[in-house]
Order: C-alpha cells, then structure tokens, then sequence
C-alpha cells in the first residue's frame, strides 16, 4: 500500500509538472520529479482524452474546424503552453546562435524572437490543419499526445543533458531517467496503444507510425547533440511537437482518409 500511495505522489508530480491542473499538497523533491518522467506518457493521454472531450462537445454546436482549434486552445490552457514555450525557445535559440553558450543564452531568454515565431505558427498551423484532415481527430489526439510525449521523455534516457547548462538552468526538470521508469513508460504507452488498436488503427497502421516516431527521436538526438550536445527541457518540448505534428501527417498517410 505504502508503494501504491509513493507512486500515486509520483503520478501527481508529472501531472502538476506537465499541465495546470490542482493537484494540492505533493511532498517535491527533484528525485521524485526524475521518476515522474515514467508517467510523462500517461499525463499526455490524459491531455489528449481532454483535448479531445472538448473537440467533440463544442463539435455538437459549430463546425468541425472551429471545434478543433478551440480544442488546441483547450490544449494550452491546460499545459499552460508548456511544450510550445520550448518549442519557440530552440528555433530562437538554435537559429539566432552561434555558439553553444549564447544557443543556451538566447533559450533562456523570455522574449520571443522571430524564430522562435516562425517556429510556433508553422507548427501549430500545420497541425490545424492536419487535424481537419483526418476523419477522427479525436482519436488522433489521444494517440498522439500519448506517443508524442513517451517518444519525447525516453531522449533523457538516451542522450546527455547539456552540460553548459547544469549550472545555470532556471526550472525544474526531469533530467534522469532509470531503466525501470524507461519500461514503465513503455508499458503503459503500449497500453494506451492497445486499446486504440481495438477502436482505430490495426497492428501495422500502428507500426509504421511508431517507427516514423522512434526515427524522428533519433534524428532530434543527433540535431540536439550537434547544437548544445545534447538535450535541455527545452528540446523535450520541442521534440513533443515536432513529433505530435510528424503522427499526424503519418496518420493521414497510412489510413489515407480526409475531409478534404
């Protein structure tokens, strides 16, 4: 039972950690935020389920376009912008610097560059647009909030944090990961997938988009690496949308169905 209730702790950091919802008074310690990383991938379902609650309430009274862009309102309300703040930070970062002390420097920056506003309007804009696409956007939602962030979070298993920014780092961030949080965290996406196997996308169709996935996690390393070596949060956030967006066009592809 004591096991059930720590964990339970764990499960409410990574919720209060990735979005904005109450979670009251949680004993915090920056080792029990490195283990709320294996419930990264869960939080993101449950953001996806929301998300998509909202797409198919507001769905019931305006059209399709009109609900999906209020459910991403929805989305940042709910993350508080969280993965988009990275987002913006690395195209500043990474665009306006030479350097990996002023790359960092610049991440660090509040002010929103005009990289980083390119970065932010091609995206979400893409991503608009791929979910008028799809037939069943609510779906897309679930899986790829899901997949996006379990893809995202296993790079702290995988590749160093930048160490020019160990010592100057302003929030708090998950930046180690064990092999049992890396499994937990693979199991339970396979459950999410599981149950979307059953309801919407066969054993294939869900392959091809793990794959695209697990590529594009490794292409992301390597641009990280040669950039800062290696991650900081920022970079998590950004990968988290890069590869929610790269699903979405994956999706469209191998189920080959749209509203257009």
């Amino acid at each position: 039972m004591t096991v059930i209730k720590q964990q339970w702790s764990v499960f409410l950091i990574a919720l209060g950690f990735l979005t904005r919802i109450p979670i009251g008074k949680v004993d915090f310690s920056p080792d029990k935020l490195n283990q709320a990383s294996r419930y990264f991938a869960l939080v993101g379902c449950l953001i996806g389920v929301m998300c998509a609650a909202v797409l198919w309430l507001v769905n019931q009274i305006v059209d399709l376009p009109t609900a999906i862009f209020v459910s991403m309102i929805a989305g940042f309300y709910l993350t508080g912008g969280f993965h988009e703040d990275g987002l913006a930070d690395v195209c500043d970062g990474f665009g306006g610097g030479y350097t990996t002390e002023r790359k960092l420097s610049i991440m660090k920056d509040s002010r929103l560059g005009t990289y980083g506003t390119l970065g932010l309007v091609s995206v979400l804009g893409l991503k608009f647009l791929l979910l008028c696409q799809l037939t069943n956007p609510m779906l897309a939602l679930i899986l790829m909030h899901t997949l996006s962030r379990a893809t995202a979070t296993s790079i702290i298993y995988s590749a160093p944090y930048a160490t020019a920014d160990l010592n100057t780092k302003t929030k708090p961030l998950a930046n180690n990961m064990d092999t049992l949080s890396l499994w937990v965290i693979v199991l339970s996406t396979l459950l999410v997938l599981m149950v979307l196997n059953i309801v919407y996308l066969n054993i294939l169709q869900l392959l091809i988009i793990i794959s695209v996935c697990l590529v594009a996690r490794q292409l992301l390393i390597k641009w990280f690496e040669h950039h800062i070596a290696g991650y900081t949060g920022d970079c998590l956030g950004f990968a988290q949308l890069v590869i929610e967006v790269l699903g979405y066009i994956t999706l469209i592809i191998v189920l080959g169905n749209s509203h257009v």
